[in-house]
């Protein structure tokens, strides 16, 4: 992870909470729900976090780099250098490092930024080998055609869905990784590590889930924004992730009163 940390739970009374549930319980609705109001502030250096919201910029700029007349020029405004002939890998691969090193030269990889970055190349690797079938042997302008689809309010509100959950269940594994394996073995809450894989996989679709809530928004801002004024780092970061991080903590929060 980054170089800033996001505090020490384990002494706060919050987390505290944490762990005499897991003595209780799997459901990883309740269990998500007492680890956000443990890690509450975490979130809320999320909705101003400089490199979170480069690499939703980033994210947000390769996709509708698509639908320009030059996609390489475009993503070569970006950074990224991609051969001559390249596939779909070569596509994630270059912008992953692209954003590592953008993060690194300006100073911006905290824990919160490599869990964006992370969330990114993950929904970008989703996305093209849905359309592909593969992220191998796939062609510049076959990956190019595939964003493209996203480019739009419609289909860009699942990238933005998949990049929140994913970013929402990094930030709660990132807290919970500490505790879990207190909790697996004989007469504990997880008999077996596949039994704690289990309720990992549960707690990704509780933040896929949860993250519906900016769907609709994160649909319609690039889309909208794109057609206004453009798409830059600074509107995602002034206007775009301060509203798409307070819609995630209404929603924890309702359902938090909902899992009481």
């Amino acid at each position: 992870m980054g170089h800033r940390e996001l505090g020490e739970l384990p002494a706060t009374r919050n987390w505290q909470k944490v762990v005499a549930l897991l003595k209780e319980t799997d459901d990883p609705a309740q269990i998500a729900d007492i680890t956000s109001q443990a890690a509450n502030r975490g979130l809320e250096l999320a909705k101003k976090d400089e490199g979170v919201a480069q690499t939703v910029y980033m994210l947000m700029k390769l996709v509708w780099s698509a639908t320009k007349d030059d996609f390489k020029r475009e993503i070569g405004n970006m950074g990224m250098i991609l051969p001559r002939e390249a596939s779909l890998i070569d596509v994630v691969g270059s912008f992953d490092e692209t954003l590592d090193n953008t993060l690194r030269k300006n100073g911006h990889r905290t824990d919160l930024a490599e869990m964006a970055r992370i969330s990114a190349v993950e929904t970008l690797s989703d996305l093209c080998s849905k359309e592909t079938g593969s992220l191998f042997g796939i062609s510049t302008e076959e990956t190019e055609r595939s964003l493209k689809k996203y480019a739009t309010a419609k289909q860009f509100s699942t990238v933005g869905q998949n990049f929140f959950g994913k970013f929402l269940y990094h930030f709660l594994d990132y807290h919970l990784s500490r505790e879990l394996p207190n909790h697996i073995g004989v007469r504990k809450q997880f008999k077996s590590i596949k039994e704690c894989e289990t309720f990992k996989q549960a707690l990704a679709l509780y933040c896929h889930q949860t993250s519906r809530i900016v769907k609709e928004f994160t649909g319609c801002w690039p889309s909208a924004t794109e057609f206004k004024e453009g798409i830059t780092a600074n509107n995602v970061k002034t206007k775009f992730i301060p509203v798409a991080f307070k819609k995630i903590k209404s929603e924890l929060e309702q359902r938090e009163g909902g899992n009481a």
